[in-house]
């Protein structure tokens, strides 16, 4: 029994072993894929109230009085009026690429820009107004890798910060994950 047990295994590690492919293939010359879009600059005057978005990837959230702010990963914050829980609406948007944070002390929303710190004033809430900008203050935020496996251009630092994935044809990726 023992050497028939025995024989099974050496079988199927022979086996197992015929099916690995240990050639290492480049990338191929034209792939389907995702590419980087950039923002080539943040800071005080890349902040926009805009109408309401709809909510794709939502975050944080923070209230005050009748009003809820949420993130919307990478893009910005909606701004959700709850004085009527059972009817909250929409009101607006505040574009801030790179946002994943906010909280708020009295008229002031303190947030980030991916790797920036910035203080509004949201007293009119249509017309905010960066009060502070500190570039670079939060060291090592990345932004998220594509949406999926598979092949993707490599992030060029040069042109700016990424602020999402665009699916398309790649030729000749270099980064894969």
């Amino acid at each position: 029994m023992k050497q028939y047990i025995l024989l099974l295994v050496l079988f199927s590690v022979i086996v197992s072993m015929t099916s690995c492919d240990l050639s290492e293939s480049g990338p191929p010359d034209s792939v389907s894929g995702y590419a980087p879009v950039y923002l080539q600059k943040v800071g005080s005057d890349t902040i926009r109230f805009l109408p309401p978005e709809p909510t794709v990837k939502g975050g944080k959230i923070y209230i005050k009085d009748d009003i809820l702010y949420q993130v919307e990963l990478y893009k910005g914050i909606h701004i959700i009026d709850i004085s009527d829980p059972e009817h909250a609406e929409k009101i607006g948007f505040y574009e801030i690429f790179g946002c994943t944070q906010v909280t708020m002390q009295d008229n002031y929303m303190y947030v980030n820009s991916s790797n920036d710190f910035l203080v509004i004033d949201v007293s009119n809430m249509m017309a905010p107004k960066v009060v502070d900008y500190k570039k670079n203050y939060f060291k090592g935020i990345a932004f998220p890798p594509p949406p999926e496996g598979g092949y993707f251009e490599c992030i060029d630092p040069s042109k700016g910060i990424v602020i999402e994935w665009k699916r398309g044809t790649l030729q000749s990726p270099k980064c894969r994950f």
